[in-house]
Order: C-alpha cells, then structure tokens, then sequence
C-alpha cells in the first residue's frame, strides 16, 4: 500500500472517529447545550483527521522499513 493511500485510510478512519465522539459525545452528556455538536464537526473530527494522516503515513513508512 503506497503512503499516500494509508495516510488517507488513517485520517479518515480517526478523523470519522474524532467527528463521532464530538458530535455525539456533548449531545449525550448535557443534552442541552445546543452547541455541543459542533465540538465535533470544528474541533474533534478536523483534529482527527490531521492525526490520522500523520499516524496512517509514519505507519507505512515504518512498515515498509522493516
């Protein structure tokens, strides 16, 4: 798998992640806070995402070392 692709699958795999704990997460807990999903769609799933592109691609970069 090209670096490229496994950063992609990693950044959208934790910023899916981060988008769903934040979105989900403020509306379970003090239901209401009208502003609590947007944790999740500002902060939390951008955040994810950015995490995961750069886990996804040392991942593979490692990976492919060894």
């Amino acid at each position: 798998m090209t670096i490229m692709r496994a950063a992609l699958r990693g950044g959208c795999l934790l910023g899916a992640l981060g988008f769903l704990g934040g979105f989900l997460g403020p509306m379970i807990l003090t239901p209401q806070a009208n502003q609590g999903p947007m944790l999740g769609l500002f902060i939390t799933g951008p955040l994810g995402f950015v995490a995961g592109l750069v886990i996804g691609g040392l991942v593979e970069i490692f990976r492919g070392r060894s």
